[in-house]
This record gives C-alpha cells, sequence and structure tokens, in this order.
C-alpha cells in the first residue's frame, strides 16, 4: 500500500501518457479534422488546477502552522515529512498546471496543425495534469485522515 500512496499519481499519469501515445494517430487526425477540439480541456484543467493549488496551499498552512493536539505529536515523523513533500508536489504540479494552460489557452494550441512537436506537448500536458490531479487527491485524502483524529482534551486539576 505504501508503494501505491508514494507511487501510484505518477504510475498513473505515465499509464495515462502510454494510452494517449497509443492512440495518437487518431487524436491528432480527429484534431486535424475538427472533430475534437481540446481548447474546453485546457480551460478545465486550468480552473481546476488554479482552485486545486489554493485549496491544498491551505492544507500546507494549516498543517504547517497547527501547534499542539495530533498534528504537533507527528510533526517530526517520517510519514508527515512524505505527506509535506506529497503537498508541496501538489502545489507545484498546480502551479506548473495553471500557466500551462494559459499557455495553451491563449495560443488556441491544436495538435492537429500539422507539427509532430504539438502533440508531445499535449502529450506532455496529460501528463502532467493527471499527475496532478492524482497529487492532489492524495493529499486531500491524507488530510481527511489527520483531521479525523481527535485531539485529547485534558482538564487541569
Amino acid at each position: 500500500m505504501a508503494f501505491l500512496e508514494r507511487y501510484g499519481p505518477f504510475v498513473a499519469a505515465a499509464l495515462t501518457a502510454v494510452a494517449i501515445y497509443y492512440f495518437r494517430d487518431d487524436l491528432v487526425d480527429a484534431a486535424a479534422h475538427k472533430r475534437i477540439d481540446f481548447s474546453s480541456l485546457y480551460s478545465a484543467v486550468f480552473n481546476w488546477s488554479s482552485i486545486q493549488t489554493g485549496f491544498v496551499f491551505g492544507i500546507f498552512g494549516y498543517v504547517a502552522g497547527k501547534s499542539g493536539g495530533f498534528i504537533e505529536a507527528i510533526r517530526n515523523t517520517a510519514e508527515m515529512s512524505a505527506f509535506l513533500v506529497y503537498t508541496k508536489r501538489a502545489i507545484y504540479l498546480g502551479f506548473a498546471l495553471t500557466f500551462f494552460c494559459i499557455f495553451l489557452t491563449v495560443m488556441s494550441f491544436n495538435i492537429g496543425d500539422g507539427a509532430a512537436w504539438k502533440f508531445y506537448v499535449f502529450l506532455l500536458f496529460s501528463f502532467v495534469s493527471v499527475w496532478g490531479f492524482l497529487a492532489f487527491l492524495r493529499v486531500a485524502y491524507i488530510f481527511g485522515d489527520i483531521l479525523r483524529v481527535k485531539d485529547r482534551t485534558r482538564i487541569p486539576g
């Protein structure tokens, strides 16, 4: 299970990229003949990644700034260190996706315009999008587990 938690988002993104590469001729042909348009996809990923980045940054601020209770008790553990790495990675991926999508949207990026390199840019976009989304889900899931643990209340006296 630790392997899946640690490498799952990256492996799933790589498998997605392999599938997209396998269907590259069909995708490029559909884009060239205007049967498929990815502009809405770029816009949707932009919206999602910008919201996700703010949410994950809020999680990071909460965990980094909270003192006392359960979070304080696990602060110096390997598990918390891994969680903070996951959180930072999700933030970086979200920022990268947000700026990547601005470029793709403004340029009306179309993989069917004849240049082979455009497909590889789309492939990179797809890889980073899936990786970023699954990295966000991993952080949200672990954060939910952290919040479920109630702090002990001690009554002085």
